[in-house]
């Protein structure tokens, strides 16, 4: 009886283990925020900072969202492994349904330009073109 109990209780302790375990290893990988600041590559390529967004307390699901639009929890984000299913245009492509909505451009300025315009708990962002946009050199081309 006495043998019972003691491997009842160890294996009650390996399974809390586990499951605790599990639990801030999942807490962990919801905390990995790119730390470098992205550029967003395309015409006129955009920089965009992971960590400067956090810092001012912008939730993932503010811009990360799942295929039904519901906003994804920093936990989700962080559990879900595959880096390009985060990335907008791994939906909004030209398969999109919203055709305004299928363009790098045109996802990036209905988000991030709204936010930044109407301001996220009391703070506004910066609303400029040069605020986000790298300068580009032009460069000649040969016989202009």
């Amino acid at each position: 009886m006495r043998k019972k109990m003691m491997m009842s209780g160890a294996f009650l302790s390996a399974v809390t283990t586990i499951v605790f375990g599990a639990g801030l290893v999942l807490a962990a990988a919801s905390l990995l925020v790119p730390e470098k600041e992205m550029v967003i590559e395309g015409k006129k390529p955009a920089r965009f900072d992971h960590a400067k967004h956090t810092a001012l307390g912008v939730e993932c699901g503010v811009c990360h969202h799942d295929k039904d639009h519901n906003p994804l929890t920093a936990e989700n984000v962080g559990a879900s492994g595959n880096e390009e299913q985060l990335r907008c245009m791994s939906c909004h492509n030209k398969n999109f349904a919203n055709a305004e909505l299928q363009k790098a451009k045109d996802v990036f300025h209905a988000c991030c330009k709204t936010c930044h315009k109407e301001g996220y708990n009391g703070k506004n962002g910066p609303a400029k073109c040069k605020d986000c946009h790298l300068k580009t050199k032009k460069t000649a081309v040969e016989g202009c």
